[in-house]
């Protein structure tokens, strides 16, 4: 017996699966001026301007990006060995370092934007820009909705 809208679930899933393999399938073709940049690195460079003049810290951009501590931390290593992420010493505590991104990193994620957004728009060539919108606003509610309920549960989990 199947439970109403039970195929429609199924359907959706099945489409999350396409989704996920389009979004591998673009952060995995890099056109070759992104050399310099580890793969899988570029969110993590967009997390660092996000934070502004001021930097952040490793474990901020863990918690952000909700990462494992150790996958940003070789993610940083490999950005800073690239050239394009520094680390300062923090003025509040000195044990710590700030993450900042140098000029070169603001250049590579001002191209890889540029990139993504490049092929977007080919993606979306035929889309109205209502679709466009509708599309956006749908899966930022979506987004918004299952982190929500993650963050929900974790909550309930702790209250235990």
């Amino acid at each position: 017996m199947s439970h109403p809208g039970s195929t429609e679930r199924h359907e959706l899933l099945a489409t999350m699966h396409e989704v996920l393999k389009a979004i591998r399938l673009l952060k995995q073709s890099r056109p070759p001026a992104f050399t310099s940049v580890p793969v899988g690195t570029v969110g993590v460079l967009a997390a660092i301007r996000a934070h502004g003049d001021a930097g952040c810290h490793a474990k901020d951009l863990a918690a952000d990006s909700v990462l494992d501590p150790s996958t940003i931390s070789r993610a940083v290593a490999a950005l800073v060995r690239a050239g394009l992420v520094t680390r300062c010493a923090d003025p509040a505590d000195g044990r710590a370092s700030t993450l900042h991104l140098t000029d070169e990193g603001y250049a590579v994620l001002g191209a890889a934007h540029g990139y993504y957004e490049s092929r977007l728009t080919d993606a979306l060539h035929d889309w109205t820009p209502q679709e466009v919108t509708d599309f956006a606003a749908a899966l930022q509610r979506f987004a918004r909705d299952l982190i929500d309920q993650h963050t929900h549960a974790s909550e309930l989990e702790a209250a235990r």
